[in-house]
C-alpha cells in the first residue's frame, strides 16, 4: 500500500494552495472504521520521506496508538495539557523522523481538555517543532472532540469503511461537519475490495504492500 499512501500525501499537498498544511485531524463517522490504523500508516509513510512527523493520539476515550506502537501510556496528551509533564517527557520516538504523543491517563472530561487555551497553545507550539502533525480522534458519533480539534488544525480527513458505517450515520456526520463549519479535506475509503464494487461506486487507486506499525493488522485500503 506504499503507493496509496504516497498518493494521499501528494493529494494533501494540493488541497490548500495558498498555504502549507501543517496539521490534520483524522476521524470517522462511527467506531471501527479503521481511522487509527490509517493515521498510524499515514504518519509512518510521511516519515519515510524525511519529514519530521508527530502522531498525536487525541482519543482520550478509547486510545489506540500506544497499543499500535507498543508504547507506555503513563504520560501523554492529557498529562501534557494539565501541566504534569513537558513536551520532551511526553513525546516518544518510534522510528526515524516519527514521534508519537500517546493519549495519556484518561481524564473524566476529555472535551474540556481539548477545548482549552492550553491545548490551542500546544497545537501552535508543536506545529513549530514538526513538519506535520496528525491527530487521531474519536469518531464523530456522540462526541465533539474531532470538531473541536478541527478548528485548531488545518482540516479534517474522514475515514469511511463500507460495511461498517450505514447511510444514516454517514449523513449525520456530513451534516454535523457542515453545521460546525469544518474544513473537510477529503475522504479515505478504507478496507474495500475494489473487485467486488461497481466501477461507479468510487474512484480508487490500486494499493500495494506497505510497512505498518508493529502491532497494527494489515489491511487492504483504497484511498480517494
Amino acid at each position: 500500500m506504499q503507493a496509496a499512501y504516497q498518493m494521499l500525501q501528494a493529494n494533501l499537498k494540493f488541497l490548500v494552495l495558498d498555504r502549507e498544511l501543517k496539521s490534520i485531524v483524522i476521524t470517522s463517522s462511527v467506531q471501527k472504521e479503521g481511522k487509527s490504523e490509517v493515521a498510524a500508516s499515514l504518519a509512518a509513510s510521511m516519515a519515510q520521506v524525511n519529514r519530521r512527523i508527530l502522531l498525536v493520539d487525541a482519543n482520550m476515550r478509547h486510545p489506540a496508538q500506544h497499543h499500535a506502537w507498543d508504547l507506555n501510556n503513563a504520560n501523554g496528551l492529557s498529562n501534557l495539557i494539565v501541566g504534569q509533564v513537558s513536551i520532551e517527557q511526553a513525546v516518544q520516538p518510534v522510528t526515524p523522523n516519527l514521534h508519537v504523543l500517546t493519549a495519556g491517563v484518561l481524564p473524566p472530561n476529555p472535551l474540556a481538555l481539548l477545548d482549552s487555551a492550553r491545548m490551542a497553545s500546544f497545537v501552535q507550539l508543536l506545529s513549530e517543532r514538526y513538519d506535520f502533525i496528525i491527530f487521531d480522534t474519536p469518531a464523530l458519533a456522540g462526541t465533539a472532540d474531532a470538531a473541536v480539534l478541527g478548528k485548531l488544525t488545518d482540516g479534517i480527513v474522514l475515514v469511511v469503511r463500507p460495511g461498517i458505517v450505514d447511510s444514516a450515520s454517514g449523513r449525520a456526520a456530513k451534516e454535523f461537519l457542515a453545521q460546525s463549519g469544518q474544513q473537510v479535506l477529503g475522504l479515505v475509503v478504507n478496507s474495500v475490495n475494489v473487485k467486488s464494487e461497481p466501477d461507479s461506486y468510487f474512484y480508487y487507486t490500486k494499493a500495494e504492500q506497505v510497512s505498518t506499525p508493529p502491532n497494527s493488522p494489515e489491511h487492504t485500503r483504497n484511498l480517494t
